[in-house]
């Protein structure tokens, strides 16, 4: 899907210095969300899935990422620990919900 490549191609652009993002798969009717990024300094790439998205417009532009699990046990118990519905301030939220 062009969706998937171009967001795939920001997000590399943008978070580049962290590692490299393999894969991208959006399903926008279940609106979740999996994708596989090798981490700088790593030998194998991470698995991340987001089951459920939420693009909120209106007052705040953001995304809300809800129920995230990853392929490694640690990073899924840290990311619950730290923010277990991460919400994530995106100015282009709109754009993003017209073409997700």
């Amino acid at each position: 899907m062009i969706t998937e490549f171009i967001i795939k191609h920001v997000l590399n652009y943008k978070f580049g210095r962290f590692g490299k993002m393999l894969k991208l798969e959006i399903n926008s009717d279940k609106q979740s969300i999996e994708l596989e990024v090798l981490p700088k300094g790593e030998s194998s790439p991470i698995t991340i899935s987001i089951g459920r998205y939420e693009i909120m417009t209106g007052s705040e532009n953001a995304i809300k990422f809800n129920n995230i699990t990853t392929s490694r046990e640690w990073m899924t118990e840290v990311i619950r620990a730290v923010s277990p519905e991460p919400i994530v301030k995106f100015d282009h939220a709109k754009l993003l919900k017209i073409i997700m």
